[in-house]
């Protein structure tokens, strides 16, 4: 008996052993509540702003008509007492205007410090990598350390983290979506395209951003924090679906389900944190080719935000990125569908022969371990042409 126990049990402990481990994955989604806090600030802001003002007032009047986060938080917190702390933060946001930045260098700060909820004063952080003076980043460090003092004040006193509660249901909506339609094996297919790896995936479900949402688009924020732990990569998301705004405010659309853009906002962003710092070496380089930016690419892109040939690079090698890891998770549809997208409609011109290019990395991994191992390579597609590839290109 003894011995046909022992047998048993040997013969359930190999078989345990032969059963697949389910792997653990590095995505979460979520939401910030220093992220929504400052996006709120903004939405206060906007009657008090000087640069951006045409903009920033479009935005608005057309999102608060279908974000039922930013019609109740208007409701709320868009008083008379609230009017110096939105002045505050108009001020910062036309302050990073004259720097030449926009709110995207405000998210790797709000998530290297703790969050307000754990109701700890903004501690110190580190501004990501500007191409500008140590003087000016001394300057920049400053203006931003006592406007987060302001906002946690703001915060604490408004109870915002009451508002948040209230709302749990929308947030938790939200992330439900997401969670439902990004496929978690993503991550492991950018990694064995970039050859590096990153401690986590972030993405950030944020109601609170404002960003007209047309044919399902939204606006996608990187950001990137680094601990001990290794790198944790941020996406911000903005809504891109509609949702009719109603007196009970019971919903059960969140404006996060559309999965063409939740996927391509995903890859999109964390991307960036792959391609943006291995560029960073090559600036000298790029701006070798800078002629290629002519008044005709300048005006295609201006409405993408995308306004010198260093951010054209960086956009281009992303959208490259994202069609080749369709390729890697065999999605031929999403492939496809990217590639004309990227090149017919966004105007990344470059696309086809970066994409001839990259087959040479991706067929000598040996070689090039690491996509960045085979960057010189793909500045080469930049440096052999010409403008008027460019302007006949964009006819």
């Amino acid at each position: 008996m003894k011995l046909k126990l022992g047998i048993l049990l040997l013969t359930l402990f190999f078989i345990s052993c032969q059963k697949p481990q389910k792997q653990t994955s590095n995505f979460e989604v979520g939401y910030n509540e220093n992220i929504e806090t400052y996006f709120l600030a903004e939405l206060l802001a906007v009657k008090h702003r000087k640069t951006n003002a045409q903009w920033e007032t479009y935005k608005l009047k057309t999102c608060k008509e279908y974000q039922p986060i930013v019609k109740l938080a208007l409701d709320r917190f868009d008083t008379e007492e609230n009017d110096n702390f939105a002045k505050k933060t108009a001020m910062l946001c036309d302050t990073l205007v004259s720097y030449g930045y926009g709110n995207d260098i405000l998210m790797p700060i709000l998530l290297q410090i703790p969050e307000f909820n754990q109701h700890q004063k903004p501690e110190k952080f580190t501004l990501p990598d500007l191409p500008i003076t140590s003087q000016k980043k001394a300057e920049l460090s400053e203006i931003i350390s006592q406007y987060l003092d302001t906002l946690y004040k703001f915060y604490t006193q408004e109870h915002m983290e009451l508002f948040i509660k209230e709302n749990l249901d929308f947030y938790t909506g939200a992330i439900n979506e997401i969670k439902t339609i990004i496929p978690t094996d993503f991550a492991h297919a950018m990694q064995s395209y970039y050859g590096e790896k990153r401690y986590k995936y972030v993405a950030l479900v944020s109601p609170m951003e404002i960003w007209p949402i047309e044919e399902n688009e939204g606006r996608g924020i990187s950001a990137t924090v680094e601990k001990d732990s290794g790198k944790t990569v941020y996406e911000v998301m903005s809504p891109f679906v509609q949702v009719p705004i109603n007196e009970s405010h019971s919903y059960n659309e969140y404006g996060f389900n559309y999965a063409p853009t939740a996927r391509f906002l995903t890859i999109h962003e964390f991307s960036h944190s792959f391609v943006n710092p291995a560029l960073e070496e090559y600036r000298k380089q790029i701006e070798l080719s800078s002629h290629l930016f002519t008044d005709s690419l300048k005006e295609k892109m201006a409405s993408k935000g995308v306004s010198s040939w260093h951010t054209y690079l960086i956009e281009s090698f992303v959208r490259l990125g994202e069609i080749r890891i369709a390729a890697i998770q065999k999605d031929d549809k999403r492939e496809k569908r990217l590639r004309k997208y990227h090149t017919a409609t966004e105007h990344f011109i470059f696309l086809p022969q970066l994409e001839k290019s990259i087959l040479e990395f991706e067929n000598n991994r040996q070689k090039y371990p690491r996509w960045k191992d085979y960057i010189p390579k793909l500045l080469e597609v930049f440096e052999k042409s010409n403008p008027a590839f460019v302007d006949k290109a964009l006819q």
